[in-house]
């Protein structure tokens, strides 16, 4: 095999990994390292690049939705679920995925109000439990952090 064969393979070995840790800079990175090494190297394309190509390509909308989701970005993917519904309605993964997200955000406030039951008992070990849980659950929302601080200076 050729030294561009390789170094494209291990671009793209590397940006997999990456990926699979959920190190999404590090995987795009690579992934455009790939297809400079070889710009026929379709994996990296289609994991990369099909946004890029045709931003309003619905199956790649919603494959971007699915790695942020994947990547537990949740304030991400309903943008590109959403966008994804407003080209086509033929795909039902986005709907599913869509609910999935709505779930767990109503999820959080249960977690949250859970936590704040919890604290006020003085049972604070089960509060931080449940704030730590809406954090991973939705990283963006303030009122989680500020709880789980609150808790863990009450401990």
């Amino acid at each position: 095999m050729s030294t561009m064969h390789w170094g494209y393979l291990d671009a793209g070995n590397l940006a997999g990994i990456y990926y699979e840790q959920s190190q999404l800079d590090m995987a795009i990175l690579h992934y455009k390292q790939a297809i400079n090494c070889d710009s026929t190297f379709i994996e990296a394309y289609n994991n990369l690049s099909c946004f890029a190509l045709q931003p309003n390509h619905p199956q790649a909308l919603s494959s971007l939705g699915s790695i942020y989701m994947d990547c537990n970005m949740m304030s991400v993917p309903a943008s590109f679920y959403k966008a994804t519904l407003a080209v086509t309605t033929g795909i039902s993964a986005p709907f599913n995925n869509l609910a999935i997200i709505y779930k767990q955000q109503t999820a959080v406030d249960g977690l949250v109000n859970r936590g704040n039951t919890f604290k006020e008992i003085g049972r604070v070990t089960e509060a931080i439990q449940d704030y730590i849980r809406a954090v991973n659950i939705r990283p963006t929302m303030p009122e989680a952090h500020a709880n789980l601080a609150s808790a863990y200076k009450d401990r």
